[in-house]
Order: C-alpha cells, then sequence, then structure tokens
C-alpha cells in the first residue's frame, strides 16, 4: 500500500511539473513551418564549452543512474513506453531539478522577447539557451538527466521552446545523431526527436 501511494505520488508530481513547466509564457511553437526556427541540425554546428556547475547545482541523491553509468531502457519497448517503469526509474529530485533550470531558460527567453520584437529572429535565443549555465547544468547530470528529460517530453502535450531545450539536452547527453533524419534537416521539434529517440533506442536494443 506503501508502494502504491509512492506511485500515486509520484505521478501527481510529474503531471504538475510538466503541465507547469511546459507552458512558458509567450513560447514558440518549434515546428518545421516555422521560418524563424532553425532545425536541430542547423543549430548544432557551434560547438558548446563545458562549463562548471554553478552554486544551482543538484546535490548527491539517492538516484539509481549514477552519471556516469550506462542508462538501459527497459522502459521502452516495441509495444510502447512503460510509463509506470519509467516513474518508478526516476528520482523526484532530479526531475524538480531539471525542471527548475530549463523552466528559468524559458523564462529569461520570454522578458527578452518582450523588449525586442526582433528577438526571434535574430537568433539569439539558441546562443540564450546553450551559454546559460542552467543549461549546462543539466547537461553536467549526464546520463542521470537521460529519463527525467525523456519523460517530460513523452508527457508535453505541445511541443514548444521548454521541449525543444529538453530534447536538444537529451540528444547532447545520449550523443545520438539525427542530423541525417528528414532528408538531412535533423528533427524540428520535440515531437519528431521522441519518435527518432525512441526507434534508436529500440535499435540498439536489436
Amino acid at each position: 500500500m506503501k508502494l502504491f501511494k509512492h506511485y500515486i505520488f509520484l505521478a501527481m508530481l510529474v503531471i504538475c511539473l510538466i503541465l507547469f513547466f511546459s507552458s512558458c509564457k509567450n513560447q514558440k511553437d518549434f515546428s518545421n513551418n516555422n521560418n524563424k526556427i532553425k532545425t536541430e541540425k542547423q543549430v548544432s554546428t557551434k560547438k558548446e564549452e563545458k562549463l562548471e556547475p554553478s552554486e544551482d547545482k543538484l546535490e548527491p541523491n539517492e538516484d539509481k543512474t549514477e552519471p556516469n553509468e550506462d542508462v538501459v531502457w527497459d522502459e521502452v519497448t516495441e509495444n510502447g513506453v512503460d510509463e509506470e517503469l519509467l516513474l518508478k526509474n526516476i528520482d523526484e529530485k532530479t526531475l524538480t531539478f531539471i525542471a527548475q533550470q530549463l523552466q528559468d531558460i524559458c523564462t529569461k527567453i520570454s522578458e527578452k522577447e518582450k523588449k525586442d520584437k526582433f528577438y526571434w529572429l535574430k537568433g539569439e535565443w539558441y546562443h540564450d539557451v546553450m551559454d546559460s549555465k542552467q543549461y549546462h547544468n543539466v547537461i553536467l547530470l549526464e546520463n542521470k538527466a537521460m529519463k527525467p528529460l525523456f519523460l517530460i517530453i513523452y508527457k508535453s502535450p505541445i511541443a514548444g521552446l521548454y521541449e525543444w531545450i529538453c530534447s536538444k539536452a537529451l540528444t547532447d547527453i545520449s550523443g545520438f545523431d539525427f542530423s541525417n533524419e528528414n532528408n538531412g534537416a535533423g528533427w524540428g521539434n520535440s515531437k519528431e526527436f521522441l519518435e527518432m529517440f525512441i526507434d534508436r533506442v529500440l535499435e540498439q536494443k536489436k
């Protein structure tokens, strides 16, 4: 009974986090039809410098996946994603930390957008994401961040900036190269990324 209540708590926490953190105010729809937004391949040409963890770093916890430990995707099968198992294998503290860090990026970008109507056309959003301490805080979690990022993308009903950042972080951590997908365009939004990521995980299992 105690374990059942724990799962219920986890499920409610995840749903609340995703609904709240994925609703960045004034965020753009990162679809292939939006000419203001570059695709994953186009914006990945710049190599990011690795920063040291900031004061906002996540403290050690009881997450089952250590940063350098290989991630085993038992939750992803040919029959779909086992959400119950995924929730069981995710640490709430890690999930909350990642959501807070990446939502903070969205908030700052939203503030810049209000001040500069040409902000998106200039493409400054990409550098503001990639050069932020928050993004690097998540990247520095390495494999520990993969399943929380996957869960956020999987459960989110939209494909906005927040989900794009999660997808980019999961791409960087996993090392998966999707640049040849979509006739060389890569993935354009989190929905496309999710399909490609799941396919790649299943390929590796064979």
